[in-house]
């Protein structure tokens, strides 16, 4: 008899859901035919928290026999990129000798990966600064990565490729090209660049002349039904139940994103002491929503308060406090977002000479601040709204006087602005 499953295989705020996995009609499509195409290289784009993972996951493994996955950061190099590809690569090739698999592994392949490796362990790395980098040997170049991995039968991922440096970015379209060219040999062979941005051009810049062959996939924020039917998968792979209103506030809290929505339902369950699927249906009502949301608040605090003070510091003395007047009047509005037209009309209200050339910069600049930006900007709706709601009800329980340096605001102010938020009418 198989165990029952665990509420962390269903609730999975931080990896790709696999037993909670819900279709995309909207873009899946779109994805599997890219994937499917030889040739095709894939940039997959969208809001941090959006499901861009956990949709080409699952549609990866259904289309693919593996893929080599690396893992970026605003200090990776590309040649870092490459050795860890192969290191990857590595692994198989020896897993699969191992596993007396190699009949279907060419000669060449298996020459060149020799000669890589007697290279790698002549000069396994090099003293920059006293810190040890390992140095890229001469065989390993795109083309034979590309030849590599068109052997084992598989694709690389590149999960979160706009955090590394634009110019390391730029040598990822030359290798576009080259996996494009591979396509005649093998077929399945490709680059999947993922990016948390609203742009594909701001996780890869490739030329013109590429751009029939390579698949912009927008990851859009999910609609509150789809994050509804991931609490109803998940609550009945558990036996339990959550009424009705406890669904419609996970789904409204959570803004579009399924991250948020599957952490409230984790410490839904964590609050309620449930681990496993239950042997007798529980059912759960709005009441269980408060301590979860405090929950979320806790372990978040440090990061919204970090967040908050990146984009209210003003590095010069200027007419308008542009941040804080924007961020005052967005939270005076719908949590679904707002137009431009509709926030300068609230900012407005305060400063009657703010124009919209003002409004203008100082939201673009909102959506840019790092680490992390505040606001997101929907191409489809043309509307701007906070990214995390607790952002809007961090915003909402700030003081209107101008906020301490510290933004000394105490949770329980936060949730009380939360839970009011949902009913509170925009003014």
């Amino acid at each position: 008899m198989s165990s029952p499953i665990s509420v962390y295989e269903v609730f999975t705020p931080t990896t790709p859901a696999r037993a909670s996995f819900i279709e995309r009609e909207e873009v899946n499509d779109k994805l599997v035919e890219a994937l499917m195409t030889p040739g095709t290289q894939l940039v997959v784009y969208g809001y941090s928290g959006s499901g861009k993972s956990t949709l080409l996951r699952n549609k990866l493994r259904q289309l693919y026999e593996r893929e080599i996955t690396t893992r970026c950061t605003s200090s990776t190099s590309f040649d870092q990129l490459l050795l860890s590809a192969f290191d990857d690569l590595d692994s198989y090739y020896i897993s699969e000798k191992l596993d007396k698999k190699t009949s279907s592994i060419s000669a060449s392949a298996h020459s060149t990966l020799a000669a890589i490796r007697i290279q790698l362990a002549a000069a396994a790395s090099s003293e920059v600064s006293n810190k040890k980098i390992r140095v890229i040997p001469p065989q390993l170049t795109a083309q034979n990565l590309a030849r590599l991995m068109g052997e084992a039968n598989c694709c690389w991922v590149l999960e979160d490729f706009h955090k590394i440096d634009e110019v390391e970015r730029t040598q990822l379209s030359q290798t576009m090209k080259v996996f494009m060219d591979m396509a005649d040999d093998y077929r399945n062979v490709k680059v999947i660049a993922i990016g948390a941005v609203d742009s594909a051009r701001q996780v890869v810049q490739y030329d013109s002349e590429m751009r029939t062959r390579i698949a912009e996939i927008h990851v859009p924020l999910m609609e509150p039904h789809e994050l509804q039917e991931i609490v109803n998968l998940g609550t009945k792979l558990l036996n339990i139940r959550f009424s009705p209103s406890l669904t419609n506030k996970i789904s409204h809290y959570a803004n579009g994103l399924p991250a948020i929505c599957h952490t409230l339902c984790l410490n839904i369950c964590h609050e309620n002491s449930v681990s496993h699927q239950l042997t007798t249906l529980v059912t759960l009502s709005v009441e269980h929503l408060e301590p979860a949301l405090n929950k979320y608040l806790s372990n978040t605090s440090d990061s919204l308060k970090m967040a908050f003070e990146a984009s209210l510091k003003q590095n010069r003395k200027t007419k308008y406090a542009h941040s804080k007047l924007i961020i005052h009047a967005l939270a005076q509005l719908a949590q679904e977002g707002a137009t431009a037209d509709q926030i300068l009309q609230k900012v407005k209200n305060k400063e009657s000479s703010y124009s919209k050339r003002n409004l203008t910069n100082g939201i673009e600049k909102l959506c840019l601040v790092q680490p992390t930006p505040l606001v997101r900007f929907d191409e489809n709706s043309g509307k701007y709204s906070f990214i995390d709601p607790l952002y809007r009800a961090f915003a909402m329980a700030l003081n209107s006087d101008e906020p301490k340096t510290t933004l000394e605001i105490s949770l329980s102010s936060v949730i009380e602005a939360l839970l009011a938020g949902i009913n509170k009418k925009p003014r």
